[in-house]
């Protein structure tokens, strides 16, 4: 390599490394505020631990993006592809998915069903350790 050329790279190096760990600190940031949330608050009552209901285990990423529908053998979570993926089926309470989510009186809003959706095809990024684990979290709208 030129000599000269060496600290062009190293500052390219640098400048995509520090842009890709600002990029994963704005997805932990969406996924804290806007996907944790729902899915504590609307899906964990039921969608936790190995008996979950259709084995979609919403506990933290490793068992979210492990779980595929018994019935079709399709991802509930396609990163990058909101539109193929069950989870967005299943809210949107549309097409031809058999469980309408959440088995309740009150659905998700528009706004949690975007933001779910725009998760996803942002690459469904799911925080490590602590971060990414969650519990369930009473919601009063439903009981």
């Amino acid at each position: 390599m030129n000599v000269y050329l060496l600290p062009i790279a190293v500052t390219l190096s640098l400048l995509v490394a520090c842009s890709s760990l600002k990029s994963q600190r704005a997805e932990a940031a969406y996924f804290e505020a806007h996907v944790k949330p729902v899915f504590q608050a609307n899906c964990l009552r039921c969608h936790q631990g190995p008996q979950a209901p259709a084995r979609l285990n919403l506990t933290d990423g490793e068992s979210a993006s492990a779980s595929v529908s018994p019935r079709t053998g399709r991802p509930f979570i396609i990163p990058g592809d909101p539109d193929c993926s069950l989870i967005i089926a299943a809210v949107t309470r549309s097409g031809t998915h058999p469980r309408l989510m959440p088995r309740l009186d009150v659905s998700l809003t528009e706004d949690e069903i975007g933001e779910l959706s725009e998760w996803i095809e942002d690459g469904a990024y799911w925080p490590e350790g602590d971060a990414g684990k969650l519990q369930p979290v009473f919601n009063p709208e439903n009981p």
